[in-house]
């Protein structure tokens, strides 16, 4: 079976990769050609004996950048150019980039190629964004050394959702932010436990009536832990009268 899409990571730490390529879903759905991962030393691409890919910056200051050549010499000899070709996408893991979201995971899993250039310390060389349409990525608001770790969010995020990779493909459509909320609290075995029972909704089998109080337990989460994401939320007149509840007993709450 040929995989529908194909993803590639540029590092400067192909080794990173060597366990998150074999564990868990990522390690089964490669495992089955449901998609193709290909990790890429981007010292191969380099001029010199020391093998440099990187440099410090001009200008003086501490840490040091990915240099333009070899980024050049690797994305060029992958066949990209500098208009962005159909179903193809060129990313950068930045700090300086946009906010990954699950929108954005979807996007790129429909996609039939996605290159991740892992991103160093202060950054790359500006240029190679002139050179390419590369789109830069950040995962949140915080720096880390590389972007190794944030190209195997991506790239887990990502594949979960090609078809075939999860069992039960329901789950995902069930994610947190899969519609804007967080995710429902969920449970499991034994139905108590020091006391605490599973709520009894989730245990009267009745379908309907379990899907409607997940969906407002989810929107109590999202209320209670990531707030902005409901402004502009569609909510139908009882999740309304719910929210309403919510904001009236934090009010209250927060007089005492």
């Amino acid at each position: 079976m040929t995989p529908r899409t194909k993803i590639e990571i540029v590092t400067l730490f192909p080794g990173w990769f060597d366990s998150v390529l074999k564990e868990s879903i990522i390690g089964r759905g490669r495992a089955k050609r449901l998609f193709e991962i290909d990790i890429i030393d981007l010292r191969e691409f380099t001029t010199d004996k020391h093998r440099t890919a990187d440099d410090k910056p001009f200008g003086g200051g501490g840490g040091m950048v990915l240099k333009v050549q070899p980024l050049f010499n690797c994305l060029t000899s992958l066949g990209y150019e500098k208009m962005r070709k159909p179903g193809e996408r060129l990313v950068l893991t930045s700090a300086a980039g946009k906010l990954f979201t699950q929108e954005k995971a979807v996007e790129y899993s429909l996609l039939k190629r996605v290159t991740i250039i892992c991103g160093h310390y202060l950054g790359v060389d500006e240029r190679i964004l002139e050179l390419f349409d590369i789109e830069e990525i950040s995962i949140g608001d915080y720096v880390m050394t590389g972007g190794e770790a944030a190209a195997a969010v991506l790239l887990d995020s990502i594949t979960r959702l090609i078809p075939g990779v999860l069992g039960n493909f329901e789950s995902a459509l069930e994610d947190s932010h899969s519609e804007g909320y967080l995710g429902t609290p969920v449970y499991t075995r034994p139905e108590e436990f020091k006391d605490l029972r599973v709520p009894e909704e989730l245990l009267t089998g009745n379908h309907k009536g379990i899907k409607a109080f997940r969906r407002l337990e989810a929107l109590r989460k999202t209320f209670e832990n990531r707030p902005e994401l409901l402004s502009g939320a569609e909510l139908d007149k009882k999740e309304k009268i719910f929210l309403d509840k919510l904001k009236k007993a934090k009010k209250e709450n927060n007089k005492e």
